[in-house]
């Protein structure tokens, strides 16, 4: 799912959590695959590596629909309740992928406040990789509180630029290797098929009105996947073998060795997500599916 989930990051809430943690001595590599739980697992230290499956070429289009539950707070006056939905649709148009996402999330806090927080995301991403389009917009408590539009191009030497528009414009740099969201999950299937442990690869999407991020994923070895019990097709949640992926976030800009944001997903070959949860620092949400549909993609 793009950047994995561009929806779910809810780029606006950093705010509302402290992310000032730190990353143990043992380094933020071998700290990434304890986190996924594949480093007991990892092929180097234990049994030889199996045959590769076989990456992706696209990604399936499909609309996923998830609940969403606080499972961790580690704030003594931040948020302490959380329920919400979102609804995300990827559907291939032969050169691209429109991404659509519909979060709704209310949220309480320890000192009686609550919020309410509509976050609509939708972006257009070409198969070469070397354009997109994206408008992003939230709402708190029924008022706009973030909105803008923009286009990332990329020029034939690989290097690009990502333009954000809304009050004023930021004009962002892209180095040669940066990747669009889509581009991301199809390379980290690649990384996971090919039994590779670690990616680390520069981003941009739209969805972080900060530019471009690293993302530095750890991938645990396959695992069969299970039926889960959700509407609509289940199917598509159970077909195949699914990777543990654990990622951090961290803004290109920065110089800090600690993460802005961690997520976790179990991500199917097909690019579709079958659970994901989500660190801000000062609480941890889980996406649970709860309903999974297949989308019918125009012809080519």
């Amino acid at each position: 799912m793009g950047l994995l989930f561009p929806l779910g990051r809810l780029s606006h809430m950093k705010a509302l959590g402290s992310c000032a943690r730190t990353v143990p001595a043992l380094g933020l590599a071998a700290w990434l695959l304890l986190a996924t739980g594949a480093w007991a697992a990892s092929p180097a230290l234990s049994a030889s590596k199996p045959a590769p499956d076989k990456a992706a070429v696209d990604l399936l289009s499909h609309r996923a629909i998830y609940d969403m539950s606080l499972i961790k707070v580690s704030q003594s006056d931040g948020v302490r309740a959380a329920t919400g939905t979102m609804i995300y649709t990827l559907t291939d148009r032969c050169d691209g992928y429109t991404i659509e996402t519909n979060l709704s999330l209310n949220l309480a806090f320890a000192n009686g406040n609550e919020n309410q927080i509509e976050q609509k995301y939708v972006a257009w991403e070409a198969k070469d990789g070397r354009s997109s389009t994206f408008r992003f917009q939230v709402l708190e408590n029924g008022k706009l509180s973030k909105a803008y539009h923009g286009t990332v191009k990329f020029r034939e030497d690989g290097t690009g630029t990502a333009t954000y528009e809304a009050e004023n414009v930021s004009i962002f740099d892209l180095t040669r290797g940066t990747l669009l969201s889509t581009g991301h999950t199809l390379a980290l299937l690649k990384s996971a098929t090919a039994n590779e442990q670690f990616m680390s690869k520069l981003v941009i999407d739209g969805s972080f009105d900060e530019g471009p991020f690293w993302i530095t994923a750890a991938i645990a070895p396959s695992q069969k996947g299970g039926v889960v019990p959700v509407k609509g097709a289940p199917g598509l949640l159970s077909e195949g073998r699914y990777w543990p992926i654990g990622m951090a976030y961290f803004p290109a800009t920065s110089v800090q060795p600690i993460p802005e944001y961690e997520i976790s997903q179990n991500l199917l070959g097909t690019g579709i997500t079958r659970s994901m949860v989500q660190d801000f620092g000062g609480f941890t949400l889980a996406f649970n599916p709860v309903r999974m549909e297949p989308v019918t993609a125009p012809p080519c």
